[in-house]
């Protein structure tokens, strides 16, 4: 009998880890994106939505249970486009919380909003005392000129947090 060529032990759920860690790694990216730049690239956002079709294939997840996720997804899609037009959240944002709702699914989908919410609510507070510090303090801190209220709130952190933990979740 001949030996198993490499491409036949690679199985799908040998691809699961690797995907958790490369999904980890494009939060990490946009979280300081957001933080340095307050934007979130799209080619980023899309590779870490799309890297939860290669999970969802890696780990075996149904039919029923990926559906479960893009509706979660859709769902929060036209919620979040709701304070696009509002101009209550950019659309950088918007496409993250819709990519960590697919992610999250129907199960993880109040604690990753409930995480989220959190960690802007913080950051939203760290900048606006930033923004009280006198000037020349906080202008010469690059950590604090990241974080200041005058630039926004970096969302995407909290949104790259909540994700982080639902790819824990996930791999526990």
């Amino acid at each position: 009998m001949p030996a198993p060529s490499m491409m036949s032990a690679i199985t799908p759920s040998i691809l699961a880890a690797p995907v958790l860690l490369g999904a980890a790694w494009m939060l990490l990216l946009l979280a300081y994106q957001d933080l340095s730049s307050r934007r979130l690239p799209n080619t980023w956002v899309g590779i870490y939505a799309a890297l939860f079709l290669l999970y969802a294939w890696a780990s075996g997840m149904g039919w029923q249970q990926l559906g479960g996720h893009v509706i979660t997804a859709m769902a929060a899609m036209g919620l979040l486009v709701v304070l696009f037009i509002l101009r209550a959240m950019g659309g950088g944002d918007v496409k993250l919380w819709t990519a960590l709702m697919l992610w999250a699914g129907p199960s993880g989908a109040g604690m990753a909003v409930l995480i989220a919410s959190f960690c802007g609510l913080l950051l939203g507070l760290l900048g606006w005392a930033i923004q009280r510090l006198p000037r020349p303090d906080w202008r010469s801190i690059r950590v604090l000129r990241m974080l200041t209220a005058a630039r926004g709130v970096p969302y995407g952190v909290g949104l790259a947090l909540a994700g982080l933990h639902n790819l824990l979740s996930a791999s526990l």
